[in-house]
C-alpha cells in the first residue's frame, strides 16, 4: 500500500524511481563514485542533501505557491557521457524498482546513428560556404545535399526526417542562392502557428546576415504593427507568415502585394503534417487560390514542403499543392541512442482498476531527474493538466532541500500565454536558464529549444506521428535521450502500453485532406471570385470548369453573393468573404481574459470560444504559469473573462452534456442494432462543475454553470439498441444503462485505432435520433461524468460518434462501413480485457457503468452479433 505522503522519510525510503536523489551532482566526497554507487538510492540522497548543506545551501521549507522569477543564471549544458549514465541509471531504477518495475512494460533502445554527408554541389556560392563553415558545417548532410538539387531544379519537393535533423536547410540553402542570383526573387514561408514563425525568423536573418545578404526576413501575422506591414508589402523578398494570414490578409488584398506575387520564386509550407482533416482541406484551397493569383501575376513558384513521419507523404504533398513532388525522406543527421520506456503506471485502486494519472506519475519522474541535473518537458494533455503539473513541481522542488533555486527554472507553456512570455520561455530553454518546461502539444512542433536530455509523454497523443514528434524533443547528435511514455486509463492508452509492439513498429497514420468537399470548396470559391473573377471554362486547381460553374451557379440563385455576366463570374456582394470562413473551423472569436488582482488590470491571457464555456465561466478556478485566478465575472457579450488571484487548494471541471438531433440520413442498414450515418445537430449544455482537491482529487463540492448552449452541425455515425433487445438480453433499466455506457466507450475505442484519430476528433454520447432526452451520462474525456435522472433509458437509446470538426471530414462514413467489425472487436476487448466489472482500459470504471455494466455490455454486443448472423 502506498504511503499519503510519498517521499518522506516517516514512511519509509523513497522508491528510486521516483524519489532518487543523484550521486552526481557534483558534490564533494571522499569516497570513490563505485563505492556511491553501491549504496542504497536512499543513502546517496542522504549524502546529497548533507553534502549540499555543506556547500553553504542550508534552505529550509520554500513558500507553498512559489511565484517565478525573471530570468535566471543559465545552466551549462550537461556533460554527454555524465547524461548518458544518469539516464541508464535512472531507466534502471524504474526496471528494480519495488512500487515500479511491475509498471514498466518494454524498454526499447534505438541505437545511435552516425552522421551520412554528401559533398556540397558545385553551385553552392563560395559567401555561403564560408557562412555556414562559420556555423560549423562543413558538408551537408546527404538529405540537404539532395533536398537542394531537386529545388534549384524547379522540382517541389517534400522533405520527411526527424526532429533536429536540418530541415530547416534544405530548403534555406536553394532559396538564399537563389535570391542572391536573382535580384528581384521572393520567398513565401507558412508555418502552422505564430510562434513557430517568430522562431526561424531569427535563424533565417542570422543566416541571411552571414551570407552577407542586405535583405532580411519578416514575419507578417496578426501581431505585426501597421507600419511594418506595409513596409513588408513594398520592399520584403522573405515573408514569414501562416496559412490564416494568407488566406484573410494577403490573398485578399493581392493588389498590395503585387510586387511579391510577380516575383515569387519559392513557397515553403512547413510541418506539412499538420495539414490533414479539416484544416488540411482548408489549406488545400488556400493554395489553390495563392497558384491562381501567382498564375496571374506570370509566377510559378516551386514547392518545398516539410513534415514529420507520417505513411504518406508524398500523396498528402501532391494533394495540397496539386503537382508531382519529389520525397526525400533518407535521414542523413546523426543522432545519439535513444532509450523508450513504456510505463503503465501503478494501480491506486485494485477493485476499480483505477491506476495513478499520467501526470502525476509524470510529475514524479520530472521531479528526480530535475534534481540529478537533467533538462526535462513532459508534454500533458490539456492547458489545465500543465498547470498543475508545474504547480506540483514548484511547490515541490521549493520544499526540497537545496532544490528551491531549481523550482524557479521550471516554466510551463501552452497556448493561451502572451508571445512575450512564450518567446521569454523558448530563449530560457535554449540557453539553459529554463531546465524543465510542461508543455500542450504547442512545443511538439519545431520551435528551437535547444537540446533536452528526457520527454516525458503524459498520456497518449492521439497518433504515433505525433509521439514520435514529441519523442523528437529530447536528444543530443552525442550521448542518449529517453522517452518514457505514461499511460493514462483511456482504453487506447491500455491498449498500446500493454502492446508496445503496435507503438514501436507500426506505420505512422496517413495524412488525409478531402479539398473537394462541397461545404469546404464552396467557401473557397466565394473567396477566389472576390480575389480575382472566374473567366468563362476556368478551372479552379484540380476542380473542372462544370463543377466551378455549377457551384456559383448556386451561390448566385441562394445568395446573391456572385453575378454570371460576359466576362464571366464576379463578385458582387457588400462584404468580405475570407473573413467569415475559419480555417480550423472553430469560433474567431476568442475570450480575453484579464486580471484585476492589481489596481491596473492587465491581460493575462486568451481563450478560444468554445474552450471558454469549461474553463472561464463565473467561479471557475483559472490556472495560469502555476498560479490560480477565480473568475469573479464573464462579459459574455464583449468576449471577457476577469479573473483575480487567490489561495486555495482545489480546481474546478466542467460538466457539460450533448443532445442529438439527425437531421440527414446519408447511409443506414438494419438488423438486430440498426446502424446508420448522416449529418447531425450537436447541441451542447453546460450543467454545472465539480471542485476538485489538489493533492487527493476528491469532489468537494458543486456549482452551477449558466451560459448559452453551443450548437454543432456535423456528421455521426450511429447504432441504435431497440428496446426488445435490451429486453432479450434481460437488461432492465439500470442494467440496460451500464450496458450502454460500457458498448459506447467500446465502440469508441475500436472506431479510434481503425481512424487513427483521437477522441477529441471523434465524439461519444448516447441518446435517441430525434434528440429527444439528453444523454445518459457526460462521458466526454477529461470532462466530470455523472448520472442524469438517475440514469433513465431512453426510448430507442442510440449511441452516436460524431466528427467534432463542423461539417465533418468523412469519418461518419468509415465508420458505417466497418459497423459489423467495430461490433465485434468491440465484443473482443471486452472479453479480453481481465479486469472483474470494468476498467478504463474496456468499458469504463466501475463506478461509471455500474455493478454488471461489464457483463451487460459484453451480453448485449453478443446478442447483436449472433441475432445478425442468424444465431
Amino acid at each position: 500500500m502506498a504511503c499519503p505522503g510519498a517521499g518522506r522519510t516517516r514512511c519509509g525510503p523513497r522508491d528510486p524511481a521516483i524519489g532518487q536523489a543523484s550521486a552526481d551532482r557534483g558534490t564533494r566526497s571522499t569516497h570513490s563514485p563505485q563505492d556511491t554507487a553501491r549504496r542504497p538510492p536512499h543513502v546517496r540522497r542522504i549524502m546529497g542533501r548533507l553534502a549540499r548543506r555543506g556547500n553553504g545551501d542550508r534552505t529550509g521549507r520554500g513558500p507553498s505557491r512559489p511565484r517565478p522569477t525573471p530570468e535566471p543564471e543559465p545552466m551549462p549544458p550537461a556533460d554527454p557521457p555524465q547524461s548518458t549514465a544518469a539516464i541508464d541509471r535512472f531507466v534502471e531504477s524504474l526496471q528494480r524498482g519495488r512500487r515500479t518495475a511491475a509498471c514498466v512494460t518494454a524498454v526499447h533502445r534505438i541505437p545511435a546513428r552516425s552522421a551520412e554527408t554528401a559533398p556540397w554541389p558545385a553551385d553552392v556560392p563560395e559567401p555561403l560556404r564560408q557562412a555556414l563553415a562559420s556555423r560549423g558545417i562543413e558538408r551537408p548532410w546527404s538529405h540537404q545535399a539532395l533536398a537542394w538539387d531537386h529545388l534549384l531544379a524547379g522540382r517541389h519537393t517534400v522533405i520527411v526526417t526527424p526532429t533536429a535533423s536540418g530541415k530547416t536547410l534544405c530548403y534555406n540553402l536553394p532559396i538564399l542562392r537563389t535570391l542572391a542570383g536573382v535580384a528581384d526573387g521572393s520567398a513565401l514561408y507558412l508555418y502552422p502557428t505564430k510562434a513557430l514563425a517568430q522562431d526561424q525568423c531569427a535563424e533565417l536573418n542570422a543566416l541571411l546576415d552571414a551570407c552577407g545578404l542586405d535583405d532580411a526576413a519578416h514575419v507578417y501575422d496578426g501581431d505585426t504593427p501597421a507600419d511594418i506591414r506595409r513596409r513588408v508589402r513594398e520592399t520584403g523578398r522573405v515573408i514569414l507568415s501562416n496559412p490564416d494570414m494568407l488566406h484573410a490578409s494577403i490573398l485578399p488584398n493581392h493588389e498590395k502585394w503585387r510586387r511579391m506575387f510577380r516575383t515569387l520564386t519559392h513557397v515553403v509550407v512547413d510541418e506539412m503534417h499538420t495539414y490533414r482533416g479539416v484544416f488540411g482541406s482548408h489549406v488545400a484551397n488556400v493554395l489553390r487560390r495563392l497558384r491562381r493569383l501567382c498564375r496571374h501575376y506570370g509566377s510559378d513558384p516551386v514547392f518545398a514542403l516539410t513534415s514529420a513521419t507520417i505513411a504518406n507523404p508524398g500523396e498528402l504533398g501532391a494533394r495540397l499543392i496539386e503537382a508531382p513532388v519529389e520525397v526525400v525522406d533518407r535521414n542523413g543527421a546523426p543522432a545519439g541512442e535513444r532509450v523508450v520506456v513504456t510505463f503503465n503506471p501503478p494501480l491506486r485502486n485494485r477493485e476499480l482498476q483505477l491506476r495513478q494519472s499520467p501526470g502525476a506519475a509524470a510529475g514524479r519522474m520530472a521531479r528526480t531527474l530535475l534534481e540529478d541535473g537533467r533538462s526535462v518537458i513532459v508534454f500533458a494533455r490539456s492547458r489545465q493538466g500543465v498547470e498543475i503539473l508545474v504547480r506540483r513541481l514548484r511547490e515541490g522542488l521549493s520544499r526540497g532541500h537545496g532544490t528551491k533555486a531549481l523550482a524557479r527554472r521550471v516554466a510551463g507553456y501552452r497556448g493561451g500565454y502572451l508571445p512575450e512570455e512564450r518567446r521569454r520561455i523558448e530563449r530560457g530553454l535554449r540557453e539553459g536558464s529554463v531546465q524543465g518546461v510542461v508543455t500542450t502539444n504547442a512545443l511538439e512542433l519545431g520551435i528551437d529549444i535547444g537540446s533536452l536530455d528526457v520527454c516525458l509523454i503524459a498520456g497518449y497523443p492521439g497518433t504515433i506521428a505525433s509521439t514520435w514528434q514529441q519523442a523528437g524533443r529530447a536528444g543530443r547528435r552525442q550521448g542518449k535521450a529517453l522517452v518514457i511514455l505514461i499511460a493514462g486509463d483511456d482504453p487506447v492508452d491500455q491498449y498500446l502500453v500493454q502492446n508496445p509492439g503496435f507503438l514501436l513498429d507500426a506505420s505512422p497514420e496517413h495524412g488525409r485532406i478531402d479539398a473537394d468537399n462541397l461545404r469546404i470548396l464552396a467557401e473557397h470559391l466565394k473567396c477566389a471570385t472576390f480575389e480575382l473573377g472566374f473567366a468563362p471554362g476556368e478551372g479552379f486547381g484540380d476542380v473542372p470548369a462544370e463543377t466551378v460553374e455549377e457551384v456559383l451557379a448556386f451561390l448566385a440563385d441562394e445568395t446573391g453573393m456572385v453575378t454570371r455576366g460576359p466576362a464571366g463570374w464576379t463578385w458582387s456582394a457588400e462584404g468580405y468573404p475570407a473573413g467569415t470562413v475559419s480555417l480550423r473551423a472553430i469560433a474567431d472569436e476568442n475570450f480575453v481574459i484579464i486580471d484585476t488582482t492589481a489596481k491596473k488590470p492587465e491581460i493575462l491571457g486568451e481563450i478560444d470560444f468554445e474552450s471558454a464555456h469549461v474553463t472561464v465561466y463565473p467561479n471557475a478556478i483559472y490556472q495560469h504559469a502555476g498560479t490560480l485566478y477565480e473568475v469573479h465575472r464573464l462579459d459574455y457579450p464583449e468576449r471577457k473573462a476577469y479573473v483575480r488571484e487567490v489561495r486555495i487548494d482545489y480546481f474546478t471541471q466542467a460538466i457539460d452534456q450533448d443532445r442529438v438531433f439527425v437531421l440527414d440520413v446519408f447511409d443506414e442498414a438494419g438488423g438486430a442494432a440498426p446502424t446508420g450515418c448522416g449529418e447531425v445537430r450537436i447541441v451542447t449544455r453546460f450543467q454545472g462543475y465539480k471542485k476538485i482537491r489538489f493533492r487527493t482529487f476528491e469532489n468537494i463540492g458543486y456549482g452551477e454553470i449558466h451560459l448559452p448552449d453551443l450548437e454543432k452541425h456535423t456528421t455521426a455515425w450511429w447504432v441504435t439498441f431497440p428496446e426488445e433487445r435490451l429486453a432479450a438480453c434481460g437488461l432492465g433499466p439500470e442494467a440496460a444503462h451500464g450496458a450502454l455506457v460500457g458498448a459506447g466507450r467500446l465502440l469508441q475505442t475500436v472506431a479510434l485505432v481503425h481512424l487513427m484519430c483521437t477522441s477529441g476528433d471523434l465524439e461519444l454520447t448516447w441518446g435517441t435520433r430525434v434528440g429527444d432526452g439528453w444523454e445518459p451520462i457526460a462521458a466526454r474525456r477529461g470532462r466530470a461524468a455523472e448520472p442524469v435522472d438517475g440514469g433513465t433509458v431512453l426510448e430507442s437509446p442510440t449511441i452516436f460518434l460524431y466528427d467534432r470538426c463542423p461539417g465533418g471530414v468523412g469519418f461518419s462514413e468509415k465508420l458505417f462501413a466497418l459497423g459489423p467489425r467495430l461490433l465485434a472487436e468491440a465484443l473482443a476487448l471486452v472479453d479480453g480485457c481481465p479486469c472483474e466489472d470494468g476498467c478504463p482500459a474496456c468499458v469504463g470504471p466501475a463506478d461509471l457503468v455500474g455493478a454488471g455494466g461489464k457483463e451487460g455490455a459484453a451480453r448485449l454486443l453478443r446478442h447483436v452479433i449472433g441475432a445478425g448472423q442468424g444465431g
